[in-house]
């Protein structure tokens, strides 16, 4: 008989709590390319709750595996497979698919997404590495090239991708302004390095306050899931030649771009993706090394929200369809 071992499995498209179920499955051998992990910890990711609703990038192919972060040890390789063996610790890195998942009891992946185990992080961080910082670092070092003379801002900054992209910057040099529409989330976003917090009151003027912050000169780099409407409260504290990463859409509403304040500032307005950066084996590479080094000399932390057994997975994903958390979501094996 077969191993059997079970797997957190989309059956239909809706709310994940409503479509998802943990089903026992067969453990397939890797095919050439692939490897195969035992799962430690995996994470939970916006981009999941988009991929369950629909609303991804990548369409979901039903019944689908869901999930494209994890920590584990390798315990078989297909063919062509040269830079990883059995007994590896490793973690996965995000890529645009709908033929992979990583949430369960094992994942088979291509080993192109396999990235180290960082030294001395635990399963639980070591999962909460490549989304949140590989997000940034794209728009930041490989397009933006930030630097100590550069402002950025960083709004919805309490989100796991905020808290990382926040500490990227001040690893860079960089003075940080973020943003939450939550008072009780600023503490937390000042804590991971933020010069400037804001909460978006009723009464607050965001390009205002962001120029204060600035000394009049505005930012800039702009690192916004929110988009829609939203861009327009801050679009009059471009600095020259700003460039705007419009990485979601939380808004829900199309986004409207103000030409004229965007051609004053020669400001570029950048639809961004990290999938359409980790294809690029040579840019994947680099930004391996650079999180790693930061991770090792400690200007980079994972920010962990909250850390679930595995049978409380769609607990987690509830948490995940709420805003009452910051931080990643993280699921532990080893924990019940």
């Amino acid at each position: 008989m077969p191993e059997l071992a079970s797997i957190v499995q989309l059956t239909e498209v809706g709310l994940p709590v409503d479509v998802l179920r943990m089903v026992q499955v067969p453990v397939p051998e890797p095919g050439p390319g692939e490897v195969r992990i035992r799962v430690n910890a995996f994470a939970l990711n916006r981009a999941d709750w988009l991929y369950a609703r629909g609303w991804h990038y990548t369409a979901p192919t039903i019944p689908s595996r869901i999930g494209s972060e994890c920590a584990g040890v390798v315990d078989a390789v297909g063919t062509e497979v040269a830079h990883f063996a059995k007994g590896d610790r490793v973690g996965t890195v995000p890529f645009e698919t709908s033929l992979y998942g990583v949430h369960g009891e094992f994942a088979i992946v291509p080993a192109a997404y396999v990235a180290p185990w960082p030294d001395d992080l635990t399963a639980i961080q070591a999962t909460s590495v490549w989304m949140q910082y590989l997000t940034a670092y794209f728009a930041f070092v490989e397009i933006a090239d930030v630097g100590p003379t550069d402002s950025v801002l960083i709004t919805a900054a309490s989100s796991s991708a905020g808290l990382g992209a926040i500490q990227l910057a001040k690893a860079l040099g960089a003075r940080v302004i973020a943003t939450t529409r939550t008072a009780s989330k600023a503490s937390v976003i000042s804590a991971a390095g933020a010069d400037t917090t804001l909460v978006l009151d009723g009464d607050i003027q965001l390009s205002a306050s962001v120029l204060n912050a600035t000394d009049g000169r505005g930012v800039n780099v702009v690192y916004d899931p929110v988009a829609g409407p939203f861009m327009s409260k801050y679009v009059n504290a471009l600095a020259m030649n700003a460039r705007v990463f419009l990485y979601g859409l939380l808004s829900g509403a199309p986004t409207q771009l103000d030409i004229v304040a965007l051609v004053r500032r020669a400001a570029v307005v950048h639809p961004y993706s990290m999938f359409n950066h980790v294809r690029d084996p040579a840019q994947l590479r680099r930004g391996i090394e650079f999180v790693i080094n930061a991770l090792q000399n400690r200007s980079l932390v994972p920010s962990i929200g909250r850390v679930y057994p595995y049978s409380q997975t769609l607990e987690a994903y509830r948490a995940l369809d709420s805003d009452d958390y910051y931080g990643k979501l993280v699921v532990d094996l080893a924990r019940g």
